[in-house]
């Protein structure tokens, strides 16, 4: 089979599987996937808390990263914070009514990796690890 198309339908069945698995966590906290997506982004990358960070990190569209923080905010699962030296910079923080559906999306995570995991050991993974770093470097300079 081709090459190219193998590694496009494995990065498809990677997104869909991944998106499954957040999927039931999503459902039982009443959270669209973009709205769980944001507030695994935030958690996972404490550095990284404003929405423009998301859409560029993550790759998302811009309005539905927007929607997804002014939902989350009325329910009053993020709050804004203006940043103190540039009032167009807002920095987002996970409040602590959020905390329980994201810990439920952070254990999907985990069962997610447990399962494109499996059957791999761990040394066959340090080379997976490697040279998908590689890709992620080379593609950067596209």
């Amino acid at each position: 089979m081709n090459t190219i198309i193998d590694y496009l339908l494995t990065g498809r069945s990677l997104k869909r599987a991944y998106n499954k698995f957040l999927s039931k966590t999503s459902n039982v906290y009443g959270l669209s996937g973009m709205e769980t997506n944001v507030l695994l982004f935030l958690y996972n990358n404490p550095g990284y808390d404003t929405a423009s960070d998301i859409v560029e990190l993550r790759s998302f569209p811009k309005s539905n990263v927007s929607k997804a923080v002014e939902s989350l905010s009325a329910r009053g699962y993020l709050e804004s914070i203006m940043d103190k030296e540039d009032r167009r910079i807002f920095h987002l923080r996970i409040r602590p009514a959020a905390l329980d559906a994201v810990k439920a999306a952070r254990q999907s995570q985990e069962d997610f990796l447990r399962f494109i995991y499996k059957g791999i050991d761990p040394e066959e993974l340090k080379v997976v690890d490697h040279v998908l770093s590689v890709i992620s470097h080379n593609l950067k300079e596209t």
